[in-house]
């Protein structure tokens, strides 16, 4: 039954439409459906025991750690994203979810990449972001910041608690398209990602379309 209900929220969420200004809704979404309470997770990942992760699009690889993290690749209203589900947040309110996306400029819904790092560091309630800092990658220069907010969840009908979340994020340009790398997690637990987020760009590949 928990597994036919994970598979239910994902296959919902693969009918949402997304658009450049709802990205954190959408990975909020999916951090917050997939969370299974149970057994104390696994570390993010550390160490050199990373295995190679090519998706189907072939779009770009990586590596990823062994164990702990499920990827899987689904398509929307922009095109195709890359999600891998990481451990359970102890609240059991919230999966880590790592995503990639790739921003064509024939997309629908297209910004550029300045465009898009504004609309993404953009400020409200409860809501704010760090300052833009350079990341030197194998891909290129990466755009590096932090998001943090609080939302109520579960999402579902029912009791919710006032959650802190964080959201470090990385856009990639390469020429006039872009990578768009997240990874959710909750504001307690943020900095257990931080050496894995890094390493995780700097292991990423440009292939096909992501050139």
């Amino acid at each position: 039954m928990r597994l036919k209900l994970v598979l239910l929220a994902l296959s919902v969420l693969a009918a949402l439409p997304a658009r450049a200004g709802d990205w954190l809704d959408d990975a909020q979404w999916t951090a917050a459906t997939t969370a299974i309470p149970g057994a104390p997770p696994p570390p993010p990942g550390r160490g050199t025991d990373w295995i190679p992760y090519d998706p189907p699009s072939r779009l770009f690889s990586g590596l990823l750690p062994p164990k702990g993290w499920r990827p899987y690749e689904t398509e929307d209203a922009l095109g195709t994203v890359d999600r891998i589900l990481g451990p359970d947040d102890p609240s059991g309110l919230l999966r880590a979810t790592l995503s990639v996306r790739y921003e064509e400029r024939d997309s629908p819904g297209f910004l550029p990449a300045r465009d898009a790092v504004a609309a993404m560091r953009r400020s409200g309630p409860d809501r704010s972001a760090t300052p833009v800092m350079p990341l030197r990658l194998e891909m290129g220069l990466a755009r590096i910041f932090e998001v943090t907010l609080r939302r109520r969840l579960p999402l579902d009908a029912g009791p919710s608690r006032s959650l802190a979340l964080h959201e470090y994020v990385a856009v990639i340009p390469r020429g006039e398209d872009y990578f768009v790398v997240r990874l959710l997690t909750t504001r307690g637990s943020y900095l257990d990602y931080k050496s894995f987020f890094v390493r995780f760009l700097k292991e990423l590949r440009a292939l096909g379309g992501g050139r």
